[in-house]
């Protein structure tokens, strides 16, 4: 027993040696710092692809600062079955090509997630371009087990 829990302690200890270090620099958007997924950073924020290694990092270990604010765009059966802590459900209406708008905050800034990013791409393009510069999308899939419990963020590769 002694073994396994050494062994399980070694593990952790070396996963955490190897945590993720984003390859650009930090921007900093309407007060909050971030990491945006391009060696451009004007680009980067053009684009809005938020690094979705750095933010699955954040929400892995729950450091997420307060000033950025996630929303799932999602349905509100999914939403309910499971979500992100701390993240907000707006349904995006794909037809429509709308969502409630009345929820977004003011401050800080603002992190679509659907099923593939797809939904989150279309929505961030509804909005004007200088609301749009605070809102950005996060590349990952949001998983869980049949029973949603056991959940996890995996980002979607950058290649």
């Amino acid at each position: 027993m002694k073994i396994v829990k050494t062994l399980s302690i070694l593990c952790t200890l070396t996963l955490s040696l190897y945590a993720y270090e984003p390859k650009f620099k930090a921007v900093e958007v309407n007060g909050v710092k971030l990491h945006v997924l391009a060696d451009d950073i004007e680009e980067g924020l053009e684009d809005g692809m938020i690094d979705q290694f750095w933010l699955a990092e954040l929400i892995k270990t729950d450091k997420v600062p307060k000033n950025i604010h996630i929303f799932d765009l999602r349905s509100a059966k999914k939403y309910k079955a499971s979500h992100i802590k701390g993240a907000v459900n707006t349904p995006y209406d794909r037809d429509k090509e709308t969502l409630d708008k009345s929820k977004l905050p003011k401050d800080g800034i603002i992190v679509f997630y659907c099923d593939t990013g797809v939904k989150s791409m279309e929505a961030r393009t509804t909005f004007d371009e200088d609301k749009a510069e605070r809102i950005f999308v996060f590349d990952a899939a949001y998983r869980c087990d049949k029973t949603n419990k056991n959940c996890k963020v995996v980002p979607n590769s950058a290649e």
